[in-house]
């Protein structure tokens, strides 16, 4: 059996998290999920001790876990397919951004000045959105193939709307640097299927 460690596992929640946090703001122009709030905060914890210290507790990734039970069990379903499609599309951009040490350098650096900004200020979900949005757009869309959402336009052209997606997808290449730091394989959507079950329902039941 391929073995995905409860790490990776943390870790491919936490992206498909992101990803169905952003197919609902694309279909339906908000999302007042529980889980919002700590998708965008993870991208400003850059280094902790735990891969759970990323969401802070379980809980905080319920969505994530739920949402990647959904996508193995129902790969066929259009909504698990554009899913894997902009997961295998982040994993790619994040490997990209591995390759520019000067990207992540300033990336690293642009986190840690949106973090202490949003430290020493009581701002809005939607403000620290608009900052992680910008970073995206500075440090991640370069490096490769724009990302395309699907979603209803009347929303998808709302500033709002589209930093946070942006922010998202921002939260998303977080998970993925987790998954490549807990030694994350591409295979194991494919083979590790039964073992990604267990742990989700290890993990759903200490959230």
């Amino acid at each position: 059996m391929f073995n995905v460690t409860t790490d990776q596992t943390i870790a491919l929640a936490g992206l498909y998290q992101a990803l169905a946090l952003v197919q609902q703001l694309a279909w339906q122009g908000s999302s007042d999920d529980p889980c919002l709030a700590p998708s965008l905060a993870s991208v400003l914890k850059i280094d902790t001790e735990k891969f759970m210290d990323t969401y802070e507790l379980p809980r905080n990734i319920q969505l994530g876990l739920q949402t990647l039970r959904e996508t193995l069990e129902n790969r066929k379903d259009p909504r698990s397919i554009e899913r894997n499609r902009h997961a295998i599309s982040l994993i790619y951009l994040e490997s990209r951004l591995q390759t520019d040490a000067q990207t992540v350098t300033a990336l690293r650096n642009d986190i840690e000045h949106v973090s202490a900004l949003h430290a020493s200020r009581d701002e809005s979900l939607t403000a620290l959105a608009h900052d992680l949005a910008r970073l995206y757009q500075t440090h991640i869309s370069p490096l490769g193939p724009k990302i395309i959402i699907e979603g209803d336009p009347e929303y998808l052209k709302l500033e709002n709307c589209a930093d946070m997606i942006r922010a998202l997808l921002l939260a998303g290449i977080r998970a993925v640097v987790l998954w490549r730091q807990a030694r994350g394989k591409r295979l194991a959507l494919l083979f590790g299927r039964s073992s990604i079950l267990s742990n989700i329902a290890i993990l759903r039941q200490d959230g």
